[in-house]
């Protein structure tokens, strides 16, 4: 949310701070900071940096870790779907 937060005001000094502490609180949870870098990356660009956010973004890609899709769910007549899977006989019927 922090995070977020300082994209939506394009300030790139936090956002970095931000996630500077991030990786200092959770240094051993890769997986859980791809989506931050993400926010970072975009941060910067959104603020014109485009040079950081491409630095970042190569040394997200060499990491080799993938950002992992979230997910939602709703309840529709009592049953529960979660999305973004698209395996339901009804998902048009929902839509």
């Amino acid at each position: 949310a922090l995070l977020s937060g300082a994209r939506n005001d394009k300030n790139a000094q936090l956002a970095q701070n931000i996630y500077d502490r991030l990786k200092t609180l959770f240094p051993t949870i890769k997986d859980s900071l791809t989506a931050a870098e993400v926010l970072l990356a975009n941060t910067y660009a959104s603020s014109g940096d485009i040079g950081k956010a491409a630095d970042i973004r190569i040394q997200h890609m060499k990491s080799g870790v993938k950002k992992k899709i979230g997910t939602s769910t709703t309840v529709v007549d009592g049953e529960m779907y979660v999305s973004p899977n698209t395996t339901y006989d009804v998902l048009f019927e929902v839509i």
